[in-house]
């Protein structure tokens, strides 16, 4: 067993300067990679005797990009963010259909309809220009972790995902994921109980997506 570890909004803890690039220690079992800012992105994924998988990749100078790209994105396929958008012109149709039922109000319900979808409408484009705003922009979040030259580790055992960034090591059991899914060139994992994460597709190979989509069985 292996408990969920504390989580912090989109990666591990953070525990070096603003600013400064740690040195991470090899780890061992993972695939040796040079950690030099600036060089072409690096990938190296084995298998173990005993089932498990290893995978490293270093971080190019379009890894932060495509990540905070990813998180923009994933906003319209997250069913708690859609009925969120739906809650306030709900509430002010339910509000006027118990008028009208009390006979306490004077407004009709076609003229209700048409305020709960001019409400929608307006949060739908505020909901657009905020993500093509994340879009045209790369988070702080994310080039705190995925900068060029960072490395991204992960260990997949027959039951646990073990990742490590430059802020640190996070371990979750696969069953507690309650969310998997690829967008584009990147993976969202998120836990219960989190916001969810993104990775890389190339720390997420086949084999492990399958065991994280398999654990939520």
């Amino acid at each position: 067993m292996h408990p969920q570890q504390p989580y912090q909004p989109g990666y591990p803890q953070q525990t070096h300067q603003p600013g400064a690039q740690p040195g991470q220690p090899y780890q061992p079992g993972y695939p040796q990679q040079a950690d030099h800012p600036g060089q072409p992105q690096q990938y190296g994924s084995s298998a173990r005797a005993d089932g498990s998988i290893d995978v490293a990749y270093v971080c190019d100078d379009k890894t932060a990009r495509r990540l905070s790209r990813g998180a923009a994105l994933v906003n319209w396929l997250l069913p708690a963010k859609l009925w969120l958008l739906l809650a306030i012109p709900a509430f002010l149709l339910a509000r006027g259909t118990v008028s009208l039922v009390t006979n306490g109000g004077d407004a009709e319900f076609g003229e209700m309809m048409g305020a709960f979808f001019v409400v929608l409408g307006f949060e739908f484009v505020c909901v657009v220009l905020i993500t093509g705003w994340q879009l045209a922009r790369v988070s702080p979040r994310f080039t705190a972790v995925a900068g060029p030259g960072y490395r991204i580790t992960a260990h997949y055992t027959h039951d646990t995902m073990h990742l490590q960034q430059t802020t640190g090591a996070v371990a979750n059991r696969y069953a507690d994921f309650k969310r998997v899914r690829v967008i584009g060139d990147v993976v969202f994992l998120q836990p219960n109980g989190t916001q969810g994460f993104m990775l890389p597709c190339e720390i997420v190979p086949d084999a492990a997506l399958a065991r994280l989509r398999g654990g939520r069985a």
